[in-house]
C-alpha cells in the first residue's frame, strides 16, 4: 500500500493506523529515516532524500524476499516502486494500491494549526504547493472523512478486514 499526498492530508496517521489494524503488515517510514539524519541541521537536504529513499527501498526489498509480508510506504509513486522493485515484486506476486490523500487548503491550514510541531510555516512566508495524484492513484479526500472512515475506504479497496493487532 501506497499512501501519497498533501501536506497535512493525513498520510502518516493514516499509515500508522493502517498498521495497527493490519498485524502481518510492516510501516517502512521513510520519515523514520530521514529524522536519523536531523541531528546533522544539513542546509543541503538533498543527501537525506536521496539516502532516505534508497534505504527504504532496499529495506522493502529484504522483506519482500526474507519475510514475504505486505509493506505499507508513504510519499512514494507506483511508478518508482515499480522502477526499483520490478523483478521483486514479480517474482514473488506482489500487487500495489496507492491512495492519494487530498486536502483542502482551508482544512490543511486548521490541521497544521492543531499539530504540535506545524509543517506548513503558518506565520511565515509559505507557498502550499498542491500535490496533484497520479492516475493510477484512489484518490480519498480527507477533509470529508474521519481517519476510521479513511482507513476503511482503504482496507476496502486491497480487500482486508481490520484485525486486532497483538500490539495495539
Amino acid at each position: 500500500i501506497i499512501i501519497r499526498g498533501n501536506v497535512t492530508a493525513g498520510k502518516s496517521t493514516t499509515s500508522h493506523e493502517l498498521a495497527k489494524v493490519l498485524p502481518g503488515w510492516i510501516f517502512i517510514d521513510s520519515w523514520k529515516i530521514k529524522e536519523m539524519f536531523e541531528p546533522l541541521n544539513l542546509k543541503d537536504r538533498t543527501v537525506l532524500k536521496n539516502s532516505s529513499k534508497k534505504a527504504m527501498f532496499l529495506i522493502m526489498k529484504e522483506v519482500i524476499r526474507y519475510l514475504g509480508i505486505n509493506i505499507i510506504i508513504q510519499e512514494s509513486t507506483q511508478k518508482s516502486v515499480r522502477k526499483y522493485l520490478k523483478n521483486d515484486l514479480k517474482k514473488y506476486n506482489y500487487k500495489l494500491y496507492s491512495f492519494f490523500l487530498d486536502i483542502d487548503l482551508k482544512d490543511a491550514i486548521k490541521r497544521d494549526i492543531q499539530r504540535e510541531k506545524p509543517t506548513m510555516g503558518l506565520g511565515k512566508s509559505f507557498k502550499w504547493e498542491k500535490v496533484q495524484p497520479d492516475k493510477e492513484d484512489f484518490v480519498i479526500h480527507t477533509g470529508k472523512h474521519n481517519i476510521n472512515e479513511v482507513v476503511n475506504i482503504i482496507l476496502k479497496q486491497v480487500k482486508e478486514k481490520r484485525k486486532k493487532h497483538p500490539k495495539a
